[in-house]
């Protein structure tokens, strides 16, 4: 019955994605906002001018990275693109001299792989989508977005309010505990995300000018980006960045940079990541794979972004369910003080 349920809900899910997603991606983006609105609403504004304050400047932020990011891809994505792929064809040559296979033989096959590629992207998004309907989901997503994340910031402590005074006495208190923990929990992990992926970006990028490898910049945006995909985001980063450093530098400078991406992921991992995100919402990294992997089988790239979010999400549920984790102190104060009340 669990699993036939589970099974259930994934389908649902999936066939409401156009809704579901920008929902999630709502909550997440409001639980970051909130203490902001909450700092605004201290200086003396009212509930809904902080919120749409908070919204706008969010959205805005958000906008003129989109911006810029694509800005940057796009003006130099055609060399980028030449770059990694002269960068692989030299990797799998030196392992075909290794092995004793001909240029001529890996050329064919690296050519016959591109060309399917780029054959079966066309066919896929030609096919899954026109461009028109493309356009159009892209718009109602964003437009959805936007309003839920309004309404979720302006609205989100009455919302709590409203349903846990339709909860009894018990049930009310835990309801108010784990709605406040997995709120927190979103936010915070928002918030430590882009963070941690703005200071790989930056070392990622001084590192790439200081050994002088081209792309610097293009580079550090698809690291700032692949610190939102844990694990598979920075690994296809650092090959991105190792493999143009191969075919314009040369195997030392490759190395170099292969050197400089594992030490920026050893500080991310051991330090910045535990102290910016905590401990709390910290995952087993073949969760984070797992996770991952199905949410861009399932969702693409958008599924990726937010698998790992869910999968915190999931935890916290199975923490407060259980008493354990971060949720047991403050369960049994909570029920402490119900048990003190006449």
């Amino acid at each position: 019955m669990v699993a036939g349920f589970l099974i259930l809900l994934g389908l649902a899910i999936d066939r409401l994605r156009l809704i579901f997603l920008p929902l999630l991606a709502a909550l997440i983006l409001s639980a970051a906002l909130l203490p902001a609105k909450h700092l605004l609403m201290r200086r003396g504004l009212n509930n809904v001018l902080s919120a749409i304050a908070v919204v706008i400047a969010g959205l805005a932020v958000l906008g003129a990275i989109g911006y810029f990011t694509i800005d940057t891809l796009t003006s130099e994505f055609a060399e980028l693109e030449v770059d990694i792929e002269a960068g692989f064809t030299e990797v799998l040559q030196s392992v075909g001299d290794w092995a004793g296979i001909s240029d001529e033989q890996i050329d064919e096959a690296i050519d016959d792989v591109l060309d399917s590629a780029r054959g079966n992207a066309d066919t896929i998004a030609g096919g899954v989508f026109s461009g028109v309907r493309l356009a159009a989901e892209l718009l109602a997503g964003i437009i959805l977005l936007a309003v839920l994340t309004f309404l979720l910031v302006k609205d989100a402590e009455s919302m709590q309010r409203g349903i846990a005074r339709r909860i009894g006495g018990k049930h009310r208190r835990d309801f108010l505990v784990l709605s406040s923990g997995l709120f927190d929990t979103l936010g915070k992990y928002f918030r430590g995300v882009t963070i941690v992926a703005f200071m790989d970006a930056l070392l990622i990028g001084i590192g790439l000018v200081i050994i002088g490898i081209p792309f610097a910049l293009p580079l550090a945006v698809l690291t700032f980006f692949g610190a939102f995909i844990p694990v598979l985001g920075a690994v296809l980063a650092g090959l991105a960045a190792f493999l143009i450093a191969l075919a314009t530098e040369g195997v030392t400078a490759a190395l170099i940079v292969g050197g400089l991406v594992l030490a920026v992921q050893q500080i991310e991992g051991n330090v910045m990541a535990p102290f910016i995100l905590g401990r709390s919402i910290s995952l087993h990294p073949m969760l984070v794979i797992l996770a991952v992997s199905t949410g861009g089988a399932l969702w693409g790239i958008m599924g990726a972004f937010v698998a790992v979010p869910l999968a915190a999400i999931a935890i916290a549920l199975m923490d407060f369910f259980t008493g354990t984790g971060r949720f047991a102190a403050r369960r049994a104060r909570n029920r402490a003080d119900a048990a003190a009340e006449p």
